[in-house]
């Protein structure tokens, strides 16, 4: 599928920064390490969204090598507050093969850059 408006283009871009900054560790060396002790590795790893609520306390979603899709909690300094869950199966209108899919949603266009990512990579 090639991306003809901008506003998916726009979303495209978002993606690939939050990605990037991710891998590279520039939102939080201490998130990344945490991302990879959950059995994620970074280069195959896909974030859609991450927001910080406070210090050392993030939230975001996830696409995974295999194209699933993984809500986060994380509190960097205190690991019993940290919640991982595989949302992929409750996607609805977010996966990309929904009939509503809006690849103007951030989870929609991970899953799709991830594919994509896979596409290139095999």
């Amino acid at each position: 599928m090639e991306l003809t408006k901008a506003s998916t283009r726009n979303t495209w871009e978002a993606v690939r920064d939050i990605t990037d900054r991710l891998r590279n560790g520039n939102i939080s060396p201490a998130l990344s390490h945490w991302i990879g002790r959950q059995g994620f590795t970074l280069e195959d790893t896909v974030c859609s969204s991450v927001c910080q609520f406070d210090d050392n306390v993030f939230t975001g979603t996830l696409v995974d090598c295999h194209g699933r899709a993984w809500e986060f909690v994380a509190d960097l300094d205190d690991e019993a507050g940290c919640e991982l869950e595989d949302v992929t199966d409750m996607l609805g209108p977010k996966s990309p093969d929904h009939p509503q899919a809006d690849l103007c949603d951030p989870v929609t266009m991970g899953l799709y850059f991830q594919r994509h990512q896979h596409r290139l990579a095999g």
